[in-house]
């Protein structure tokens, strides 16, 4: 077997380990239509994930808004802040029960973690709800650690480099020393890898709100059959 010389691999959540797209909407849109909001498709939602629920929902409610954002500036942040558990709690209510893995993403762990390499998640969902939905699914006991957006306090999440330099130390390892490399779907989790000063990988089946190519990753894949070569070939 190639080397992957690489010794942590961290994981974003939505888009990139699941897709967790039919989930969220549905809660987003249980939310928005509480307050008689007009629903979101799917792939309009799947846009919008990476960034947390509080940030997901006051975009929602700016789309879905005739009169755009000056319309309801006064209210809109009472309204994102009441809604807010209104949705968490339709998700936790739901959590795991449509969010299937990405195909191949289970060969490609097996074969990082033959070569001893240790597994992470850092998503800017919270973290109670991440490791929720990682136990339901099967998958919590792969993970060294799972970092969430409020794990290490506000204004630390992605595109931060907090969050990733968390992972390596939790991992044993030494933050600018330790070779690591992240995988991610979003800008948020691209930026956050190169703060860090290690290597990214951008999968283009992810909730993508731009071409995945304008990304600036170090390698894309479009299938998890193709992340460990990507991972030989930019850790040689």
């Amino acid at each position: 077997m190639e080397d992957v010389n690489f010794d942590i691999i961290g994981f974003d959540l939505d888009g990139t380990l699941l897709d967790t797209s039919k989930e969220i909407a549905a809660s987003l849109n249980h939310a928005l239509n509480s307050v008689g909001r007009p629903q979101m498709d799917d792939v309009t939602v799947r846009s919008m994930v990476g960034m947390g629920a509080g940030h997901l929902l006051k975009m929602a409610l700016e789309q879905s808004d005739g009169r755009g954002m000056n319309g309801i500036e006064n209210g809109s942040d009472d309204l994102v802040k009441s809604l807010l558990p209104v949705l968490i709690d339709h998700y936790e209510a739901n959590l795991g029960l449509s969010s299937p893995v990405f195909d191949g993403l289970t060969e490609a762990m097996d074969l990082l973690q033959d070569r001893g390499i240790k597994l992470a998640v850092v998503t800017n969902k919270l973290e109670s709800l991440a490791v929720k939905l990682l136990t339901k699914v099967g998958m919590i006991d792969r993970f060294i650690t799972v970092i969430g957006g409020d794990t290490l306090g506000k204004g630390r999440s992605k595109p931060k480099r907090d969050p990733i330099d968390e992972m390596i130390r939790r991992c044993g390892g030494e933050v600018d020393r330790t070779p690591a490399a992240f995988i991610g779907d979003s800008i948020f989790d691209i930026k956050a890898a190169q703060n860090a000063g290690i290597a990214n990988v951008a999968v283009s089946f992810g909730f993508l709100n731009q071409p995945v190519e304008t990304l600036g990753a170090d390698a894309v894949i479009d299938h998890y059959n193709e992340l460990v070569p990507a991972l030989v070939r930019i850790g040689a």
